[in-house]
């Protein structure tokens, strides 16, 4: 992308969403410290708002079982007084010849939520502010420039709704498999018991996550950053 198409382009974006660099980037998963898979996530910005994507493949012992098994996410919106939010939520895992694909669709004007899969389709009521499983990264990440410390949501997802807060903590400097970079952490509480996940994003680098870190009684998820490439 050109500096000139670059410029054009933020100038329709509020000063909060600004602070957003499209980006590429690598993820390792692991659980107990055991690697598990890998996500690809893609930022795309434009005069409209938000296009944001993430890829899971498995690796070792989880690729050998089934080496066909995916999952593929993407998110579009727009962007309301900097806030990021979501048009549409598209899910979908494929499991040897097998798709299963689930579409979340948000009426901002209607105030309503449209969850469809392959067999059924249902409605419910959209509450101000909702993000999906990806957006809310977005939420996070515009948080890091934003006036006020912590945000408030419901995020919805194939498991239901949870209302989650965000928090801005401290900076320090962390190490990645991708190098070491400065990082501002964001806590994120759930009002869903025995749940917690420390995010940690690189306001330097446009806000891109360098690691996530979820807790629950089975033991320790860590999505930590492999490499990066810059749109």
């Amino acid at each position: 992308m050109s500096m000139l198409l670059r410029i054009c382009m933020l100038l329709f974006l509020s000063r909060a969403a600004q602070a957003l660099e499209p980006f590429s980037a690598v993820y390792e998963l692991s659980f107990n410290g055991e690697k598990k898979g890998e996500t690809h996530f893609s930022l795309t910005l434009h005069e409209n708002g938000y296009s944001f994507e993430a890829f899971t493949q498995p690796v070792g012992q989880l690729a050998e079982r089934d080496s066909k098994h995916e999952i593929l996410e993407t998110s579009h919106g727009h962007f309301d007084n900097g806030r990021p939010e979501p048009d549409s939520y598209y899910y979908a895992v494929r499991s040897g010849s097998k798709t299963l694909m689930t579409e979340f669709f948000f009426d901002w004007n209607r105030k309503q939520l449209t969850v469809r899969g392959d067999s059924e389709s249902q409605k419910f009521r959209l509450e101000e502010g909702t993000q999906d499983r990806l957006s809310y990264l977005l939420r996070a990440m515009v948080l890091l420039d934003g006036s006020q410390n912590e945000a408030q949501f419901p995020r919805v997802s194939l498991e239901g709704s949870e209302r989650i807060t965000l928090k801005r903590k401290l900076q320090k400097y962390i190490s990645t498999a991708a190098g070491r970079f400065l990082g501002r952490e964001i806590s994120i509480t759930s009002d869903k018991q025995g749940v917690s996940r420390s995010l940690w994003l690189a306001p330097r680098h446009g806000g891109i996550p360098l690691l996530l870190v979820q807790e629950n009684g089975k033991g320790i998820v860590r999505m930590e950053l492999l490499k990066i490439d810059r749109k």
